[in-house]
């Protein structure tokens, strides 16, 4: 059975198993009628369900979600920071491709192996639950990259089964969210019950796994890709109950940083520095989320920082766009900005009287610097400073009053804390990666409503509850449901910028292309609208005998 199923996996159409080794997976792979025998077998196949989530989550995949949209850019070389992607070139979506499939795969043979278990029904029900929603969760994945993807949700035990998915074409993306949205609803979300102790918060659920707010979270974000704004309310409200107003006496503010793990206002989390089966895991995000560092100097930036290690590596880091961050001062030794406000206006800057640097065409500008007394005050020229800049945006040294280069400089910021990880290890920072979280379950609440054009107070409301953590001022002025939206939208780039979903939101509302190439000017001379999703690699069109294939790609002629 072991060699059969070795060569069944070698040679499937996806790939998935190209990278694979049985060896480092539970036994059910390779022997399964044997498995399965006992609820603890079923969780140990369940854990095998959660790994390819690890290769997924890594700084490539930061890159593609966050430096391709309007917040962020990289000065990399590699292929995803400048768009340097086509189906021969398909970067990290090769990467993404072959481990949503492997994750696929797993939870398929787990939720088939486990309904069919020889144990007490109450107990496996919940457990084949967890794989629909980890199943869900990779083609949450795959639609928000790729669009239309190969759907199927059998077991792999057969030569037949293997051929007849080799050749499958790409199942329309809405429809694969519909099918999912009602798995999930009937097949997942009632067997996490008070009972079973499975229904409730991310953060509360037994050994981190994902469960029952996780499940909501995704149906969610299937309806409102396919714009069902009722459907989308349905799970919303159930999460609402769940975890109630977001307040800070409840979920605060400073916990929305990521080495805070499993907080009480998590959805999902990816798990790092321990995993379910036995091997440590790390990430590589803080990596490209802290600002440069100066390892002959101890310095990010020129300031210093404690506390955040000294083998940093010398990777690019993410730098925020004009649009996410900019004060910049006129030109001339006078104190007024210069050119559109950011979305984090006011930023608590403000002038060195004592130093100028030059610009290109010889004119003089006065440097800036942290205003340590606005700062303490969360005001400046008159206005409320947003709460969320400390974690979001990095300027410097919030204590110190230390400036970095870029922003003492450029006026713009790097990742804030949010991203960082105290006492990293070269390019290893044990962060747990924050996917989902309850913010954006409020914030999408606020978008359905405005959607459907329901009572602007409604609507308000929701909004307002992001807002008023992060101490600035509400939002009264309701002057019409588009303004409202823009203003949203602008509201979740504060909110959730740099948690790998700014480029799947720019593509959900149709204005990916149009924000980049007014904003990204790293990536704005190579994007052409098909870059909104990545291309299915060229491998997996040829494993197919070309029932894949990527013909917007082909039309803006890149192959």
């Amino acid at each position: 059975m072991k060699r059969i199923l070795k060569n069944i996996l070698l040679a499937s159409v996806l790939c998935i198993a190209a990278s694979c080794s049985l060896k480092e997976e539970p036994t059910f792979f390779v022997n399964k009628h044997n498995f399965y025998k006992t609820v603890d077998q079923c969780k140990a196949a369940l854990n095998s369900c959660y790994a390819p989530l690890n290769n997924i989550y890594v700084a490539d995949f930061m890159i593609a979600t966050e430096a391709c949209s309007d917040l962020w850019r990289s000065s990399s070389s590699s292929g995803d920071s400048s768009l340097d992607v086509s189906p021969s070139k398909p970067q990290v979506g090769a990467r993404v491709w072959e481990n949503c499939y492997k994750g696929i795969m797993y939870c398929n043979e787990a939720i088939a192996n486990i309904e069919t278990a020889p144990i007490d029904d109450n107990l496996k029900a919940p457990l084949a639950a967890e794989g629909r929603v980890m199943r869900a969760m990779y083609y949450y994945i795959l639609t928000s990259m790729f669009d239309g993807v190969p759907y199927y949700t059998c077991m792999v035990d057969s030569y037949a089964v293997q051929d007849s998915i080799r050749y499958l074409e790409r199942t329309p993306a809405d429809t694969i969210r519909m099918r999912l949205y009602k798995d999930l609803r009937d097949n997942a979300i009632p067997y996490f019950t008070e009972e079973n102790g499975l229904k409730v918060r991310g953060g509360e659920a037994p050994n981190n796994r994902s469960g029952y707010a996780h499940g909501l979270m995704l149906m969610a974000k299937f309806a409102m890709w396919n714009q069902e704004w009722e459907m989308a309310l349905a799970p919303l409200d159930s999460l609402e109950k769940l975890y109630g107003d977001l307040s800070e006496a409840t979920y605060p503010l400073h916990e929305v940083q990521w080495r805070y793990k499993n907080t009480a206002e998590s959805i999902f989390e990816i798990q790092h520095e321990y995993s379910r089966d036995g091997v440590r895991y790390y990430g590589n995000v803080a990596a490209i989320m802290t600002p440069k560092y100066d390892r002959s100097k101890d310095l990010f930036d020129g300031v210093q920082l404690t506390g955040y290690g000294t083998t940093l590596p010398n990777w690019n880091s993410l730098r925020a766009t004009d649009y996410y961050t900019l004060f910049r001062p006129a030109y001339g030794k006078v104190t007024s900005e210069s050119g559109a406000k950011c979305l984090f206006d006011p930023l608590p800057l403000t002038y060195d009287l004592t130093a100028t640097y030059k610009a290109g065409d010889g004119r003089e500008r006065y440097l800036t610097k942290i205003d340590l007394e606005a700062w303490a005050k969360k005001e400046i020229r008159g206005k409320k400073i947003d709460r969320r800049i400390e974690y979001a945006v990095g300027l410097g040294n919030y204590e110190t009053g230390g400036t970095f280069g870029e922003t003492r400089t450029w006026g713009i910021g790097w990742a804030g804390s949010k991203f960082w990880c105290p006492d990293m290890e070269n390019t290893y920072d044990s962060n747990n990666y924050r996917i989902f979280r309850y913010a954006d379950a409020v914030l999408m609440m606020a978008e359905c409503h405005a959607e459907l054009e329901h009572d602007p107070a409604l609507c308000m409301r929701y909004l307002n509850m992001v807002r008023e953590r992060a101490d600035v001022d509400p939002y009264t002025d309701f002057t019409g449901y588009e303004d409202f939206l823009t203003f949203l939208r602008a509201e979740r780039a504060r909110e959730l910028g740099g948690e790998f979903m700014r480029k799947f939101d720019l593509v959900r509302w149709g204005i990916w292309y149009d924000e980049v190439k007014k904003y990204n000017a790293q990536i704005k001379n190579n994007a052409q609208p098909c870059h909104r999703y990545y291309p299915i690699p060229d491998k997996q069109c040829a494993l197919s005998g070309y029932a894949l294939s990527n013909p917007e790609y082909e039309a803006s002629g890149l192959n």
